[in-house]
């Protein structure tokens, strides 16, 4: 294995410049991922414009990117849930690099079937939901409103209730032409907002 490797880093112009760095070696709790691909959060752009010297951002430099998909090259000690080899996607800061440390608590194996393009643009979604469930003490049998259900993060998060065994998923979209959609996707109720008195 070599010594360094590519990064893409920000904060010194318009555009995310490559540059070669060491390639980590994973801290307690943490592993290290090579990267077979990235993702572009909306966080990243956000990010590289507020860095840019050139248009009044602060100059100050970062090695970008927060979601990946890859295989894991090295675990860190007290890391027994996950082996070298495995295919993950995951989500940490300064993931636009070949090799991605990240702690092991924010990965998660990719499904077979499932390619690394599509795995990568996944994690902060389903990261996000999963957590917001086990935060509001959600458990198997329960019903579960999901609002805004037809966007990315909502059809995540009605797949992921429907896999934990919730009793009843109620659905809100403001179009009725997305009613197959959520019913399809496993909502057992679905409101139109347009359609529904929700005062009452």
């Amino acid at each position: 294995m070599t010594a360094t490797m590519t990064a893409l880093f920000g904060g010194t112009g318009p555009h995310w410049t490559p540059r070669q760095v060491p390639v980590p070696q994973p801290g307690p709790g943490q592993i290290v991922v090579r990267a077979h691909a990235v993702a572009l959060n909306n966080a990243d752009a956000a990010m590289l414009e507020a860095a840019d010297p050139t248009a009044g951002g602060s100059g100050k430099e970062y090695q970008a990117g927060y979601e990946f998909a890859g295989q894991v090259t090295a675990v860190g000690d007290g890391v027994d849930t996950i082996a070298v080899g495995r295919r993950v996607m995951g989500t940490a800061p300064a993931s636009f690099a070949q090799d991605v440390p990240a702690d092991h608590r924010h990965v998660l194996p990719i499904p077979d079937g499932l390619d690394d393009t599509e795995a990568c643009a996944l994690p902060t979604g389903l990261l996000t939901e999963h957590g917001a469930l086990m935060t509001g003490g959600f458990r198997p049998g329960q019903s579960v409103l999901i609002t805004g259900a037809t966007s990315s993060i909502g059809l995540i998060g009605l797949q992921i209730v429907r896999a934990l065994g919730t009793g009843q998923i109620i659905a809100t979209t403001r179009s009725a032409a997305k009613r197959d959609l959520l019913k399809q996707a496993g909502a057992d109720t679905v409101i139109i907002t347009g359609e529904h008195d929700l005062s009452q």
